[in-house]
């Protein structure tokens, strides 16, 4: 599939809307989407939005991965990397299908569409309350003539907790837990940060002392192969216990580091520390 969907992917994508009885009711959808192909229909909307499984370009897939609270892809931008709108951390994508239905009315039906591909699609703005009780503006992009959505996303950043660091060069990466060494009782975590070229250049490391109850923290840097160059040590402190690894994998992945960020950053710019 090419980046946007093209006349004859669109008219699959529409007869199968048409034809299907699973999508004859409002609110049935198909709920494992990891085995859907790009073209699959993930489900349609009372207003007969369809919103399909798509890729990183569009789609479902698209709205996912970009505007998601907890997705961690990054988006390099000159210096560093462009803070995306995110939806809040308790919108799931679940709900992106009723977002899209409360944001499509004539009303809201932007006629002077400035986006840079006006000629493929067709935009809707209005307000969505996430809370009940604060409304934010909503941007809603279909292919154009059609109900099959290409996007969606709030207009402002506010939710995205990096929405002041797009001139950071550093964007972290997946966390990395190791399984507990049942001799030594030491686990390590390790927490990457990519350049704006997406190569690995740093790396926070955890090592939990278990028996000892005391953890080390360091910062690894890396060579353009990922080979090894050296580390600066941080500190220890008391371990940190969670209820289970994922807890402690979301911990990790989202929390604030802003000091050691910063600390990386003069470790980068061959500064004093």
């Amino acid at each position: 599939m090419e980046v946007f969907l093209t006349k004859s992917e669109i008219d699959i994508i529409e007869l199968e809307a048409r034809n299907n009885p699973v999508f004859k009711h409002y609110g049935l959808r198909v709920f494992n989407v990891s085995k859907l192909s790009t073209l699959n229909i993930v489900t349609i909307s009372d207003k007969n939005l369809i919103l399909i499984k798509g890729n990183l370009d569009t789609a479902y897939e698209h709205i996912k991965i970009r505007h998601n609270y907890w997705s961690t892809q990054p988006y390099p931008k000159g210096d560093g990397f462009q803070a995306q709108s995110k939806f809040p951390i308790d919108i799931n994508p679940i709900n992106f299908i009723k977002i899209a239905d409360s944001i499509y009315s004539p009303e809201n039906f932007v006629a002077n569409n400035e986006h840079k591909d006006s000629d493929k699609f067709e935009k809707y703005f209005g307000l969505h309350s996430f809370d009940g009780q604060t409304e934010e503006n909503i941007n809603l992009i279909l292919y154009k003539g059609t109900k099959i959505i290409h996007s969606l996303y709030p207009q402002s950043n506010k939710h995205n907790k990096n929405r002041n660091r797009t001139k950071y060069p550093f964007s972290r990466g997946i966390v990395e837990i190791s399984t507990l060494d049942p001799i030594s009782k030491i686990k390590e975590i390790h927490i990457p940060y990519f350049g704006t070229d997406l190569k690995l250049k740093y790396s926070i490391l955890i090592e939990k002392f278990i028996l000892k109850e005391i953890e080390e923290w360091r910062i690894l840097a890396f060579d353009e192969n990922r080979n090894y160059k050296f580390d600066y040590y941080i500190g220890e402190k008391r371990i940190s216990k969670f209820r289970g690894e994922t807890s402690e994998r979301i911990s990790y992945q989202h929390c604030d580091f802003k000091n050691i960020e910063q600390l990386m950053l003069k470790i980068d710019q061959n500064e004093k520390i």
